[in-house]
């Protein structure tokens, strides 16, 4: 999963204005003893097409900010959501014998991986593909519909699940494309092992959290993914798969290495991610309002003039890959769905703030859409008088991001 980057490059790249319309995405707000960010959702028009929402979404928010984007989206006859996929998630393919082989292979590794983790998880072996579905459901609720994808091999024929609970293995198989046991070249078997280790006396580990559910713990908010219903039938993931993602950064050429830091394995990452956990300690030694002024840094400086412009800085190769290669993936889906638009009235689109620029752009160009109404969405809020910084420090760290920012800018044109 594309983590933390892509969190602030969502958030950053939200406070931009369109060139074409002047919109912004995100904005602070301000009332009494209140601060606010907030996220705006977009309906948009285009004649004899389905109208089309596009609803910018946090990876990290007020859970009242999930209720909200969740009620919006109920009323949506499809919704494709953001969420770059596991290789091998994705329904088995190709045009070629050896291309549907390669596919399948990837597809059951990814199927047999997560049943591994979702049976070791909850101590119960899986019999039939769908206690394989449940169980990996429950896990995480985009799981359960990614393996119904990838559990059908491009035959048209559902992999074959085999128990082995005196020495805990579970195998899946794909009897190629004759669909028969045996066989050479693509009509030869595929099979996958993975080996369980399940206790009866199970104790349920403590998960390791990304860098988001990390942040989310800290500052008091609710994680994108638990919160939203990934589980509804008329939700589709609409996105690049991890693979693709390093195939696309290697064909434009930025250093694949950047992923290490995306999804949190770098060692600076971690570091990061380790100091989070250390703020909840440090809000107890200071008598509270750590948490408080967390927030509210993080809304000051996300609603920041120019505040673009951070990220400046960023390979414009990784750039194009997580924006504009992943809005092209969206942009696919909506002209298929678009096809069948008589059984359609309404399409969701849910994409981080920073998606939407682009996506508003090659929507029109591509399609006809114009805006037609908005409803903006507060996302996280906080009391400025419960933090550690008065109205005095708040202008000074206003002025010293402010001079850091021009002197960066400044570095980079003497460039």
């Amino acid at each position: 999963m594309i983590s933390i980057l892509c969190c602030m490059l969502a958030l950053l790249q939200g406070s931009e204005q369109t060139s074409q319309s002047d919109q912004e995405w995100t904005r602070k707000s301000t009332g009494e003893n209140v601060v606010s960010l907030e996220i705006v959702s977009r309906r948009y028009e285009a004649e004899h097409k389905p109208d089309l929402w596009l609803v910018g979404v946090a990876h990290i928010a007020d859970e009242t900010f999930y209720a909200e984007v969740d009620s919006l989206l109920r009323d949506m006859d499809i919704v494709l959501y953001e969420s770059v996929r596991p290789t091998g998630s994705r329904p088995p393919k190709g045009e070629t014998d050896e291309e549907r082989v390669k596919s399948t292979s990837l597809s059951m590794e990814f199927v047999a991986d997560v049943a591994k983790r979702s049976a070791e998880e909850h101590g119960i072996f899986p019999h039939t593909m769908e206690d394989v579905i449940t169980s990996a459901g429950l896990v995480d609720r985009r799981l359960a519909g990614w393996i119904e994808d990838a559990s059908v091999d491009p035959w048209g024929r559902p992999l074959a699940l085999q128990v082995d609970t005196e020495n805990s293995t579970v195998t899946f198989w794909c009897f190629g494309s004759d669909g028969k046991v045996g066989g050479e070249g693509s009509a030869a078997d595929l099979t996958v092992q993975r080996t369980l280790v399940i206790s009866d006396d199970l104790i349920e580990e403590e998960k390791e959290q990304g860098m988001q559910e990390d942040m989310a713990d800290v500052l008091g908010l609710a994680f994108q993914l638990d919160s939203l219903s990934y589980e509804n039938p008329n939700w589709f993931c609409s996105d690049l798969t991890m693979g693709e993602v390093e195939a696309k950064l290697a064909e434009r050429g930025a250093d694949p290495e950047i992923l290490k830091t995306i999804t949190g394995e770098a060692f600076a990452a971690k570091i990061t991610s380790g100091i989070m956990k250390l703020l909840p300690l440090l809000d107890m030694l200071a008598g509270g309002g750590v948490r408080e002024t967390a927030r509210l840094l993080m809304i000051e400086i996300l609603t920041m003039p120019d505040v673009d412009k951070m990220m400046d800085g960023i390979e414009p190769e990784l750039m194009n890959v997580i924006i504009v290669d992943r809005n092209t993936e969206v942009l696919s889906d909506i002209a298929a769905t678009i096809k069948v638009a008589d059984q359609v009235s309404t399409i969701g689109v849910l994409y981080g703030a920073g998606h939407m620029e682009d996506l508003a752009t090659r929507l029109h160009t591509l399609f006809g859409y114009t805006p037609v109404e908005e409803r903006w969405i507060v996302s996280m809020s906080v009391n400025p008088n419960d933090s550690m910084l008065d109205e005095s420090d708040m202008k000074r760290m206003r002025f010293m991001l402010r001079y850091q920012m021009h002197k960066a800018n400044k570095s980079d044109n003497a460039k």
